[in-house]
C-alpha cells in the first residue's frame, strides 16, 4: 500500500505559458467539481458523517445552510437548519477512559495512541482559508501531472466544525496520450483536535475507476471503509471494511496540514497513525534541519522533514518520503519527494504561498 503522496506523485501535468496557466485553471472550476465518492453504505452512517456548509444569515437567529453529500441525495440541493452547537472533544484519557473500550479493542492501539497524544498535544491551528498551492509533478525528467492543494474552510459534520481540504491533480495534456488522469481528494478534520472525520478519493483514470469513502467514528473508535471499483467490461466491485482505529489519528492527505501546526523544531520527531482503507499506518517523521532551496518561486528558506512508513514495526517497501515546508508562520508546502524503485518523484511548487 502507498500512501497517498507517493500515489499522487505519478498523477498530473503540466506544460508552459499559456497552455501551462489554462491547464493550472482547469484544476479549479468551480463546474468541473466532482461529486464525492459514491458508494454502497449504510443510510444512518451516511447521514452521521453528512456535510454541512456553515453559514450565516441575518437575523436574530444563527442559521447553517446544509448541503447534503450523499450517494442517496441530490447534492445540489441545499436547506436551511438550525446552526448546531460546537462541544470540543476531550483527550481520550477523559473521553473515551481506556477502562471504558470495547473488551476487543487492540491493546496494540492503545500504545499507539499514546504516543501520537504526544504528537497532537504539540498541535496547534495554523491553516489558511482558501489558500491554494500548485505543484508540478516530476519524473524520469518529465514534467509529468500537476496538483493543486487548497483549504476550502470550514464545514460541520455530526455537530462538530471541521477543516475541508480538498485536492485534485491531472496528468499533463501531453501524458495523458499515456496515461489519462483526473483524480480528486476531499477531506473533513475536526477543528478542535485536528482528528480526521471523513475522506473521500476519487480516480477517474486510464486504468482506474474507484470511488473510495472512508469515515472515522470517535465514538465507536473505528473506520468504516466502502469502495466501489467499475472495470473495463462495466462489472462493478464493491468492498467494505471496518476496523478499530486509534483516537488520535489522522488520513493520509491531512497529514501534510497536521505539519503545518506542529513546532516543527530540529530534531523532532513525530510518530502519527495514519488511517487508510480500515489499516493503521505509521509514519514516522523526523524534522532534520531547515535549508535554502530553489523555486519557481524564487530561492526559499525551508524545513526539511524525512519520513518513513512502516505496518507494526515493519518499514514498506514504498521508499524514504521528504517534505520541505515554507521556515516561516504559513508553514507552506514547498517540495515533496519520494525515493521508489526506479528513480524518485518530485513535487515542486509553482504557484501558491
Amino acid at each position: 500500500m502507498k500512501i497517498w503522496l507517493i500515489a499522487l506523485f505519478i498523477l498530473s501535468g503540466c506544460s508552459s505559458n499559456k497552455k501551462e496557466k489554462d491547464f493550472q485553471a482547469s484544476l479549479d472550476k468551480p463546474g468541473e467539481l466532482t461529486p464525492e465518492a459514491q458508494v454502497e453504505a449504510p443510510e444512518k452512517l451516511l447521514e452521521k458523517f453528512e456535510v454541512e456548509k456553515i453559514e450565516t444569515v441575518t437575523g436574530t437567529e444563527k442559521k447553517t445552510l446544509e448541503q447534503k453529500i450523499s450517494p442517496a441525495k441530490d447534492t445540489n440541493k441545499s436547506v436551511v437548519v438550525k446552526h448546531k452547537a460546537i462541544k470540543p472533544a476531550l483527550p481520550l484519557t477523559q473521553d473515551v477512559p481506556v477502562n471504558k473500550l470495547p473488551k476487543d479493542y487492540p491493546a496494540p492501539l492503545v500504545s499507539v495512541n499514546a504516543k501520537a497524544e504526544k504528537v497532537w498535544s504539540k498541535y496547534k491551528p495554523n491553516h489558511i482559508v482558501d489558500q491554494k498551492v500548485f505543484l508540478d509533478i516530476h519524473y524520469l525528467g518529465m514534467t509529468v501531472g500537476k496538483i493543486m492543494v487548497t483549504n476550502r474552510g470550514k464545514k460541520m459534520i455530526n455537530g462538530k466544525e471541521v477543516w475541508h481540504f480538498h485536492s485534485r491533480f491531472k496528468s499533463a495534456p501531453f501524458y495523458s496520450n499515456i496515461y489519462e488522469l483526473d483524480d480528486t481528494v476531499d477531506t473533513y478534520v475536526t477543528t478542535d483536535q485536528f482528528l480526521s472525520s471523513r475522506y473521500s478519493l476519487i480516480q477517474r483514470e486510464t486504468k482506474q475507476n474507484v470511488d473510495d469513502l472512508q469515515l472515522h467514528d470517535r465514538e465507536q473508535m473505528k473506520t468504516f471503509w466502502f469502495y466501489k471499483q467499475k472495470k473495463s467490461n462495466g462489472d462493478i466491485k464493491n468492498k467494505e471494511k471496518k476496523e478499530y482505529i486509534p483516537y488520535f489519528s489522522i488520513d493520509p492527505f491531512s497529514v501534510l496540514f497536521l505539519f503545518q501546526g506542529l513546532p516543527m523544531k530540529n530534531g523532532d520527531i513525530y510518530e502519527i497513525p495514519i488511517i487508510n482503507k480500515g489499516k493503521i499506518l505509521i509514519l514516522r517523521s523526523e524534522v532534520e534541519g531547515r535549508e535554502e532551496i530553489q523555486t519557481e518561486l524564487g530561492d526559499k528558506k525551508s524545513i526539511r522533514i524525512h519520513a518513513t512508513t512502516k505496518y507494526t514495526g515493519e518499514t514498506l517497501k514504498d521508499g524514504d518520503l521528504y517534505f520541505w515546508f515554507s521556515d516561516n508562520a504559513s508553514r507552506t508546502l514547498l517540495k515533496a519527494q519520494a525515493k521508489i524503485k526506479i528513480g524518485s518523484v518530485t513535487a515542486d511548487i509553482v504557484d501558491g504561498k
